[in-house]
């Protein structure tokens, strides 16, 4: 299995104007092959641009891999516009992709250099923490994109390496709920782990409060006037960062786990779920603000750099079927669930990882609930009620 990545990083050349001069002429030349070609019926293959376009860009100082990459941005810009009925693209962007061929990096040093117009190099020193580079030393590096926005030059380089998945010796499950995230690790013998990690969401969703607020104060000027945006962007970048934090936190811990008992993990399939969750206002606000599937995305990006095996299950009625005899649950008090046919008691969200291991159909691991679940006294009325023993509390 492949797995890419890519390191952005902020870069300062030795000659600027080198640099700078290489990405205003790889901009000129892209935007003349497409004013080329844009009136013309069908879009030319990259073979026929080569054949009417490759001597011409030689001339003008361009290697052979600086010349394909200039067709394929142009061809690509034209296909794009026009799929979507636009008109004709004009670039303003500084921005060239560099073929591997046309630069050495030096990850050790922190340094890059480019080759440009007329065969010259340039060298970049490449801006970044140190630790940011070692993680990429036995990686493969492949193209890289240069920027200028106007400031800085910025670096974008992919890396890419094989990864082997670990053969699995127990299950990890994944139960993501709007304050919570529950895991469950089982072998073919006994419960190994259970943990709870705690989400932000209602701290992301007091900012969402406050906005609402800074807009119903000012319905009709808040649009036009420069310092109520930028309250309401302020608010939108906390609400982000929240959020992008709690899912890389959590999906970068979860994985380590896994990693450690050698697991393989179980997630849900929730692709469906705002198209089937329209209950009301406030459920809908809660699920706008729900980030399941960028945390269940972190998670599978991590499985796949660590080389843990993933599976995704449907997760209708995880929480409401018992899973030792597969009857209905019902509620007795908070999150604690009994089942009316064989009076098994737990929490739901427990009892929902127990029911994913249950579907995952890994052989080898037997699927009935633990019993220390079966007897549980002295439950109090919050989130952890009924699991105080078993389940571990993990702050983020």
């Amino acid at each position: 299995m492949k797995v890419d990545e890519t390191l952005k990083v902020t870069g300062l050349p030795e000659e600027g104007d080198e640099i700078l001069n290489f990405l205003k002429t790889f901009r000129d030349y892209t935007q003349y092959i497409i004013d080329q070609v844009w009136n013309e019926e069908n879009i030319p293959s990259v073979k026929t641009l080569h054949r009417r376009f490759y001597y011409e860009l030689r001339s003008k100082g361009f290697r052979a891999h600086h010349v394909k990459q200039i067709y394929y941005h142009a061809r690509s810009v034209v296909k794009a516009v026009k799929k979507s009925n636009g008109s004709k693209p004009v670039l303003r962007k500084l921005t060239a992709r560099i073929d591997k061929y046309d630069y050495k990096l030096d990850l050790e040093n922190q340094e890059l250099i480019v080759k440009v117009l007329g065969g010259r190099e340039d060298k970049i020193k490449l801006v970044a923490p140190k630790e940011r580079f070692i993680k990429y030393k036995n990686w493969n590096n492949y193209e890289l994109i240069i920027k200028y926005d106007g400031s800085r030059f910025w670096i974008c380089i992919e890396f890419r390496r094989e990864i082997k998945q670990h053969n699995a010796r127990s299950v990890l499950a994944i139960d993501v709920n709007f304050d919570n995230v529950t895991i469950l690790i089982k072998n073919n013998r006994r419960v190994v782990k259970v943990g709870r990690f705690s989400f932000p969401l209602r701290k992301a969703l007091s900012h969402r409060i406050w906005i609402e607020r800074i807009q119903k104060r000012y319905p009709k000027q808040w649009k036009y006037i420069k310092g109520i945006r930028e309250a309401i962007r302020k608010h939108g970048r906390k609400i982000r960062n929240i959020i992008n934090d709690s899912c890389h936190k959590i999906a970068e811990e979860i994985t380590d786990i896994a990693l450690k008992h050698r697991s393989l993990i179980v997630v849900e399939n929730l692709k469906n779920l705002r198209i089937n969750g329209k209950k009301n206002s406030k459920f809908s606000k809660k699920l706008s603000l729900w980030s399941y599937r960028k945390l269940l995305s972190y998670i599978e990006y991590e499985c796949m750099e660590k080389g843990i095996p993933l599976v995704k299950v449907n997760p209708r009625k995880t929480s409401k079927l018992c899973p030792r005899c597969n009857g209905k649950l019902t509620s007795i008090k908070g999150r604690i669930l009994r089942c009316s046919k064989c009076g098994f008691i737990g929490d739901r969200d427990v009892i929902a990882c127990f029911n994913l291991i249950s579907r995952c159909g890994v052989l080898g691991v037997t699927l009935n609930a633990p019993d220390q679940m079966q007897t549980q006294e002295g439950m109090k009325e919050n989130k952890d009620e009924g699991m105080s023993l078993v389940i571990k509390c993990h702050k983020t």
